[in-house]
């Protein structure tokens, strides 16, 4: 029989991948989108390629050139330079003493290895320090350490988007390669736990990797390490906080104090975007450093047409709260494009909504389970349904059985 994939999998050696802001969702226009006659494949358009594990790049947070280069690989794991002598990764890795970490430029070539000195591990949590006994940034004058979150999360966090990190399996079953992916956070609780939702996330390899945010006082922070998530590595993952060990971590590594500014922009453009639940609007100004405006009372961030761009506004948002990242609202996309609130209704198209940084946000994209659900269907005499977010198929011929409704928790299958 068809077995259901578990729910989760302790300790998975793991870490990789946007997803936007639900919280965005609830700002839904009510007008209907321009091109929108029964929002259908021939609607709003918005194209992307299919991504399961991550981009090169970041598409969410503003990481600089230099913070891309922290995230870095140890043996089997990945992890993260928090200050220029120490490291922060997952306990389960089993990192010791004399093992090597390695970052670098490229993102398939962290050639520049440290030693590990010392190995600090959390008495409860999923967490470890490693200790350097270097300054890595004198081999490596570009690398710039990415703090840990100080300020405790709580459930307001829940909606907004983090970014992940790691060195982890890919689709095509390569690793070795730095890569990201933008992911909504999901819980905020024992874990910080973020959600792929079943097109991205961490896979075997990038344990120990960062999951990062933009902290109040704009600047980036790694608010945990990834200690285990989905077996299909396109679900819900889960990372200790740094934030409720704060303390403890700085206890060893010192406090971790971070510039008032100005920051680069990263991802971020001219046009900007709306962060935080729309109480932020955060844009590239014109000497490409990060502009970031925290909404007054009675204001919010929104389409501002003097400005061409996403700026605390007091009028009406034409665009109700959605930015031109997007949001996915179930299956259906929803941008912002000068003003003008574009959607598409992937579901109709047998298509999944993303976040995709080689659209620029929110987008349909091939649907691997050409809309299956997981009960899935007898094609002939062929079994076929949807399983972590991939088509399974299982020729009942060749068991010389028949396809057939078994019940309502298989499905179809082979009887």
């Amino acid at each position: 029989m068809r077995r259901a994939v578990p729910v989760l999998l302790v300790l998975v050696v793991a870490a990789c991948g946007d997803s936007s802001s639900p919280a965005a969702d609830a700002g839904a226009p009510d007008a209907t989108p321009e091109a929108d006659a029964g929002v259908s494949c021939t609607g709003d358009v918005r194209s992307a390629s299919n991504i399961y594990y991550g981009t090169e790049q970041p598409t969410f947070v503003p990481l600089t050139a230099g913070q891309i280069m922290a995230v870095g690989r140890l043996p089997g794991c990945s992890a993260t330079l928090i200050t220029p002598s120490w490291v922060l990764t997952a306990n389960h890795c089993g990192a010791a003493i004399g093992d090597r970490f390695c970052i670098g430029a490229a993102a398939a070539s962290p050639n520049n290895c440290f030693d590990v000195e010392d190995v600090v591990r959390h008495p409860v949590q999923d967490t470890a320090l490693l200790y350097l006994g270097v300054d890595v940034r004198l081999t490596v004058p570009e690398v710039e350490p990415i703090p840990i979150m100080t300020e405790l999360m709580d459930s307001a966090w829940i909606g907004q988007t983090a970014e992940a990190a790691g060195y982890g399996s890919q689709e095509d079953d390569s690793s070795g390669e730095r890569e990201f992916t933008a992911e909504p956070i999901v819980t905020v609780g024992e874990w910080l736990t973020i959600d792929g939702e079943g097109t991205r996330g961490a896979c075997f390899g990038d344990s120990g990797g960062p999951v990062m945010v933009v902290a109040t006082d704009l600047s980036v922070r790694v608010a945990g390490d990834l200690s285990w998530g989905a077996p299909s590595c396109l679900g819900e993952d889960n990372y200790a906080r740094t934030d409720v060990i704060a303390d403890w971590i700085q206890s060893y590594t010192g406090p971790m104090v971070v510039g008032k500014g100005p920051f680069d922009c990263g991802a971020i453009n001219e046009q900007g975007r709306c962060m935080a639940g729309g109480s932020t609007a955060m844009w590239c100004a014109g000497d490409q450093t990060l502009s970031v405006d925290n909404c007054a009372a009675g204001s919010s961030c929104g389409w501002d047409a003097s400005e061409s761009g996403y700026r605390c506004i007091t009028e009406s948002d034409p665009c109700a709260g959605v930015d031109t990242f997007g949001t996915c609202d179930g299956s259906v996309a929803r941008w912002c494009e000068n003003g003008v609130v574009k959607q598409r209704d992937c579901g109709t198209c047998e298509e999944l909504c993303e976040l995709s940084a080689k659209s620029g946000g929110a987008a349909c994209v091939a649907d691997p389970c050409m809309g299956l659900d997981y009960l899935g269907h007898c094609n002939g005499n062929v079994a076929e349904w949807c399983e972590g977010g991939q088509l399974q198929q299982v020729d009942c011929t060749e068991r010389d059985e028949t396809c057939e409704f078994i019940n309502d928790s298989v499905g179809y299958y082979c009887r």
